[in-house]
């Protein structure tokens, strides 16, 4: 009999001993990974998500025997087939549930995931580390006065300097977080992100959680033409290990008992996959994957499955196995017998975080995590948090009162349709049908016995059951209306008006709330999805990346809640946005607000700009004007015609109020002449009375000279015609002008 040698004796312990180790660690992992799986059981999470499955798809128990044969049926608890009882009535089921969810996350899809634009950007610190430090303004200037005194020139031109140096470093920064963002949109694109955001997205809204896993570690095949040394170029295939991003269904995750509310607050995470025993072979020779485990595993065959197996097709699978993906710490021991390099044995650690492969509680697969930081690469949103646990309530939850009521009342309509489509036929004992058939027919024949008592009723009569419509449509409008109080999200969102008021700015008021709700979302996705999970992305940069001028000190900026809703909402003063910037008084780009409009209208700026061929034949003609030159041409030309326009309207005026002042003057003028005309005529009257008055004194004067001499006449004579002629003399003239009112002037 042939003896093993001292070497195959050393080899033979050593891989049984490696054996021990593996088999010890796929019991400690099953035993980790059950207590995984009930906690979460005992959550009643799976409970909650089976039920608003099948509220999304339209059934309960009274029409479940109507979707035994359905393939997107979720399964039971326990995987075991119950009997369903039929019941009488009505079982239809509308369904608001299911457009409310759909129109809901598409709305959240079109303003997370743009197709113009990302929901993410890369920023670089204010003072980044990674760059060759920047020089400082205070060493530039030590001998700087603090009293205010006049600092010398050299000082100042070193002061300068270290502006302009410092602003070229934080333009260098700048320029690398540029190309950083430039890669890993390039690795997000290359594993379809988006694609697999609207997968997270839509069971997000449906069951309150999604869940995206990220970066992992993928082979990807290029093809690209590669010229030899012969000159001549060839296709070639080219492999790269590159990250990728892909959803996972929350159903097939399983969190650390404790975790609270986030996942990465637990020491472990299980994921659940299924695999066929030709994919399992096909692994057989695979790096990293131990062989002699999966030969273990085919011998032993797939064990039975874990319950609440959620991919369609797999439930009743015979050949499938489960495979469990571990991410969590595990000894430095345990991680070699794996087949793990852990480095030269001076550096180890007692632990490492890991990525382990199970199948049947065996180990497959063993490898360290590909980011130092040991971080999981899974992340989990909720549509509202659950106080204690990862999972949140969806859309689906939300509506379940009110898809009841409109449920229960639409049934219950049909059921009162089916009794008022036809009369209740009331017949008495003593008619019998001539046929000897007991059915109601056109012109059927009723015979009464001989021995019937008279009666004066008729011996068929018909009773009519009412027909509740306007009560019971009342309680399915009802339920329409909760469900929008309950979710917040308004009919509109699904195209339709709903409750909303029939005027615009009642539209507008009830948008706006909605979009509140949005906008909690999108901060929610930003913080649980967006911003960790870029972060990741950004640590492999830093660790694989082998483009030096791609690495700096960034920040990590979520744009979901900020840019991009914000911009959705803003696109309707957008046009008047875009006619302000035309005024150059505000300094404003129009070309870039052109831009900023053209997204918010879905559309693609870049494909509205100039070809290169037309900026140059733009280019050799004369220049255009300066759009803001014309803006301000047409602004004082406005101005001038409006004042040529008041100028005119105020010579108008003051024509005619010229005419108007000539007019009365005219008038003035005809007034005054015939007051003088007639004072001209009584001063004429009065003078020449006066000059009559003064002949006759004269007269009489001459008269009394020429008899002076004569003493013939007698004294008595002489004496009366002195007084006569005095009272003569005292007659006087009265001045002109009007007498008094009532009055009269008096000679």
């Amino acid at each position: 009999m042939q003896q093993d040698t001292p070497d195959q004796q050393v080899d033979g312990a050593a891989e049984e001993l490696r054996v021990r180790i593996l088999d010890s660690l796929g019991l400690s992992l099953a035993t980790k990974r059950k207590e995984a799986v009930d906690a979460k059981a005992a959550s009643g999470i799976e409970n909650e998500w089976t039920g608003d499955e099948e509220f999304y798809q339209g059934y309960d128990d009274a029409n479940r025997h109507e979707f035994e044969n359905t393939a997107s049926k979720p399964s039971t608890t326990g995987g075991t087939k119950e009997p369903v009882s039929r019941k009488t009535g009505s079982t239809i089921f509308p369904n608001i549930t299911q457009p409310y969810v759909d129109a809901v996350a598409a709305r959240v899809g079109d303003m997370l995931l743009p197709t113009d634009d990302r929901n993410y950007a890369l920023e670089h610190t204010k003072i980044p580390d990674m760059l060759e430090g920047p020089p400082e303004v205070e060493q530039a200037a030590p001998n700087m006065d603090p009293s205010g005194a006049q600092v010398p020139e050299p000082v100042l031109s070193a002061i300068e300097k270290a502006k302009q140096e410092f602003t070229r470093y934080k333009a260098e920064a700048a320029r690398r977080a540029d190309k950083a963002e430039d890669r890993i949109d390039d690795w997000l694109q290359e594993c379809q992100y988006h694609a697999e955001l609207r997968k997270v997205i839509d069971e997000t809204t449906k069951l309150g959680s999604g869940v995206i896993k990220g970066p992992v570690p993928v082979k990807r095949k290029t093809s690209v033409w590669q010229k030899g040394k012969d000159g001549i170029s060839a296709l070639v295939m080219v492999e790269e290990i590159k990250p990728a991003s892909f959803r996972v269904d929350p159903w097939n995750l399983f969190p650390a008992p404790g975790c609270g509310e986030s996942i990465h607050n637990g020491s472990h995470i299980f994921e659940r996959d299924a695999l066929t025993e030709k994919k399992l072979e096909d692994l057989i020779g695979l790096p990293g994957y131990i062989e002699s485990q999966i030969e273990a595993c085919i011998k032993e065959g797939p064990k039975s499955r874990t319950a609440n197996s959620r991919n369609i097709g797999e439930r009743d699978a015979k050949d499938l196995y489960d495979v469990w993906y571990f991410h969590g710490s595990i000894s430095t021991e345990e991680l070699m017998a794996a087949g793990c390099d852990c480095g030269p044995e001076e550096g180890r650690k007692r632990s490492y975080p890991a990525m382990l492969t199970m199948v049947n509680d065996r180990v497959i697969r063993a490898s360290l995590n590909p980011l130092d930081s040991g971080e999981f690469p899974y992340d989990v949103i909720p549509w509202k948090r659950r106080p204690g646990m990862p999972w949140g309530m969806g859309l689906a939850r939300q509506l379940r009162t009110p898809q009841r009521i409109v449920v229960g009342a639409a049934r219950q309509l049909m059921n009162n349709a089916g009794l008022a489509g036809g009369p209740q036929l009331v017949i008495r004992r003593s008619v019998q049908p001539e046929n000897g058939v007991w059915e109601v027919a056109p012109l059927k024949m009723w015979v009464e016995d001989d021995d019937a008592t008279g009666n004066a009723s008729a011996p068929v009569s018909a009773v009519t059951i009412p027909m509740m419509l306007a009560e019971l449509t009342a309680l399915v409008q009802l339920g329409m209306k909760m469900a929008e109080d309950t979710t917040g999200m308004p009919m509109l969102m699904q195209g339709q008006q709903g409750s909303a008021p029939d005027t615009v700015g009642g539209m507008t008021i009830l948008n706006n709330n909605a979009n509140s709700v949005l906008r909690r979302i999108a901060r929610l996705f930003d913080s649980c999805v967006t911003e960790p999970h870029i972060r990741r992305y950004y640590a492999w940069l830093m660790e694989y990346g082998e483009d030096e001028d791609e690495k700096g000190d960034f920040n990590i900026v979520a744009r979901g809640s900020t840019a991009l809703v914000e911009r959705d909402l803003q696109s309707q003063e957008m046009v008047n946005v875009l006619n302000l910037c035309l005024n150059p008084a505000f300094k404003k780009n129009p070309a870039k607000a052109m831009d900023e409009y053209l997204k918010s209208r879905r559309f693609d700026p870049a494909a509205f700009d100039y070809t290169e061929e037309e900026l140059k034949q733009m280019q050799s003609q004369q220049a255009p004007p300066d759009p803001r030159l014309e803006v301000a041409k047409m602004a004082a030309k406005s101005k001038e015609d409006a004042l040529m326009a008041s100028t005119q309207v105020r010579m108008e005026e003051l024509k005619i109020q010229n005419e108007n002042d000539d007019l009365d003057r005219a008038l003035l003028e005809k007034e005054i002449t015939g007051r003088l005309a007639s004072e001209v005529d009584a001063l004429k009257a009065k003078l020449a009375l006066k000059t009559m008055e003064l002949q006759v004194q004269q007269s009489e004067n001459q008269l009394a000279r020429a008899q002076a001499d004569d003493h013939v006449v007698a004294g008595h004579r002489m004496g009366a015609f002195n007084q006569e002629r005095k009272q003569i003399a005292r007659t006087t003239v009265e001045p002109a002008g009007k007498a008094p009112p009532g009055e009269s002037f008096a000679l």
